[in-house]
């Protein structure tokens, strides 16, 4: 299945027998974002920019590990509290133009693609 980025124009894919494994077939998000701990603050994910990653690195497919990725869906899907994604806020010089998004995802450009996947809006 493919599915569009919340910020880029562009699309990811997540294997079915994954998101069927990690017990997202019927998954409905009620809140904007996951479960996470009381001080974590959401932010949308439309403002959110993925960071680089080194295409080097091996991954199961397609940039994605799979144990980790069941391992997320699974605690997303159970209503698990999860820790929040760290989020580092861009620094821009006076008089530059505005970025499409005020931060970027300090830890992985998975996780944002998982949250849209599933119809969540926010990152804690």
């Amino acid at each position: 299945m493919r599915f569009r980025f919340p910020l880029l124009p562009a699309e990811f894919e997540i294997p079915d027998a994954w998101w069927t494994e990690a017990g997202m077939t019927t998954f409905r998000p009620l809140a904007p974002s996951y479960r996470s701990t009381p001080d974590a603050v959401a932010m949308p994910l439309r403002e959110v920019e993925p960071p680089f990653r080194n295409p080097e690195v091996i991954r199961d497919w397609r940039g994605f590990d799979r144990a980790r990725m069941i391992r997320v869906l699974s605690g997303m899907a159970t209503g698990a509290e999860m820790p929040p994604v760290p989020v580092v806020a861009f620094r821009r010089p006076p008089m530059t133009p505005p970025h499409p998004s005020p931060g970027a995802c300090a830890t992985g450009f998975t996780g944002s693609m998982r949250r849209s996947r599933q119809g969540l809006k926010c990152c804690p």
